[in-house]
């Protein structure tokens, strides 16, 4: 047979250089396609676990506790005002209540002072730097919970925020909590036998057959002053304040502290 010319073989293989690169491109741009179509996809079914929900977001539960009129809302000034937690003398951030904590994180506090069990609820959200196993948070996340919640229980009862110390938390783990859930704790003083304040309480999913993720058992002593400060912030009081939506909160008298009055030369700073 004849044999083509050299300009014959090199068109042939400019051409069939051309279709393989052409066939290169196709499945190169399918491909990605397909990632895009996939991830578009995975972000559509799967939830965002690693920020905190809005509230419109939160779970039935939630939803329902903050329109529940009967209930006052928890709020000591060192949670929500941030310039004037550090003007009087706080370091650094709550360890539970930090605005920015991607930990785990108390949304808000309730209690409802005419209620005879008088029971404090909180709404808390475990983000992704709470966890430890894959996808799971750490047991310490929960107990840490678990203290700051006894003593905000007994303190609520009480005369005045900060009126005591926790010195038991007994936590049982019961069901490991994922990334990302937006969980109930619900508790009360059981039993007052002079200082001590005897507090119950158990997180769990808010449903209408509640899973229960921790419980708790834990003592607050009344009376011990933590701080070594003698000033307006030690001497606080609670107050009933209604907000302009009707929202009334249990606050601290130290919403009345002008922002700076506080001098951090009397706190041992400078």
């Amino acid at each position: 047979p004849t044999m083509p010319s050299t300009t014959g073989r090199d068109a042939l293989l400019v051409s069939g250089g051309a279709l393989i690169g052409a066939a290169s491109c196709y499945l190169a741009v399918r491909k990605r396609s397909r990632s895009i179509s996939d991830a578009k996809h995975a972000d559509e079914s799967t939830p965002q676990l690693t920020t905190c929900p809005s509230p419109d977001d939160l779970p039935p539960f939630a939803r329902a506790l903050e329109s529940d009129s009967a209930l006052h809302r928890v709020s000591l000034r060192e949670w929500e005002d941030e310039g004037w937690r550090q003007q009087s003398g706080w370091l650094g951030r709550d360890y539970i209540h930090n605005k920015a904590s991607k930990a785990v994180r108390v949304l808000s506090y309730y209690y409802n002072d005419t209620d005879p069990s008088r029971e404090m609820i909180g709404v808390v959200w475990f983000g992704p730097d709470a966890e430890s196993h894959r996808g799971l948070c750490h047991g310490g996340a929960m107990s840490s919970l678990m203290d700051d919640f006894c003593g905000h229980c007994a303190f609520v009862t009480s005369d005045a925020p900060w009126s005591g110390a926790t010195v038991q938390v007994n936590v049982s783990l019961k069901k490991p909590v994922k990334v990302g859930s937006v969980l109930r704790l619900v508790g009360r003083v059981t039993k007052r036998e002079r200082r001590k304040a005897y507090v119950e309480a158990v997180l769990d999913d808010g449903g209408e057959e509640p899973v229960i993720h921790a419980v708790l058992e834990g003592l607050s002593i009344d009376g011990v002053q933590m701080s070594e400060q003698e000033d307006e912030i030690s001497k606080r009081q609670w107050e009933v304040h209604t907000c302009d939506d009707g929202r009334r909160h249990r606050r601290d008298s130290g919403w009345n502290i002008k922002a700076g009055s506080i001098k951090l030369s009397d706190l041992g700073e400078t």
